[in-house]
């Protein structure tokens, strides 16, 4: 799975686990230019046409089906907020679906 975020300590069920600001890249950036750094980014904008990193341990999280915490991308902040989908425990892995396409998914799967 690669890098990844656990927990520090225990989550309830929609309580905030981090805020995170990201850097919003330029417009003409294309994913596919990213080389390894394609991997940490998230589609940003109204029609996601462009692309952020977040900044803390937001670009870390990794990937699940059946994940633990969502996100939401708030654009006039320029912040992602993380938040627990279900009590979370001390020690366990914070996993985020981060609504890839089907291609991205078969590529990690």
């Amino acid at each position: 799975m690669g890098r990844g975020v656990f927990a520090g300590c225990a989550f309830r069920t929609g309580q905030v686990i981090e805020v995170c600001p990201v850097l919003v890249l330029a417009p003409d950036v294309q994913e596919r230019s990213l080389g390894v750094l394609s991997d940490y980014v998230f589609k940003w904008g109204e029609d996601a046409g462009r692309l952020a990193v977040a900044l803390g341990y937001g670009s870390l999280y990794n990937h699940s089906n059946n994940p633990n915490a969502a996100f939401v991308c708030r654009l006039l902040r320029g912040e992602i907020v993380f938040r627990a989908l279900r009590p979370i425990v001390a020690g366990e892995q914070i996993l985020i679906d981060y609504q890839w396409g089907e291609k991205d998914y078969r590529a990690f799967s």
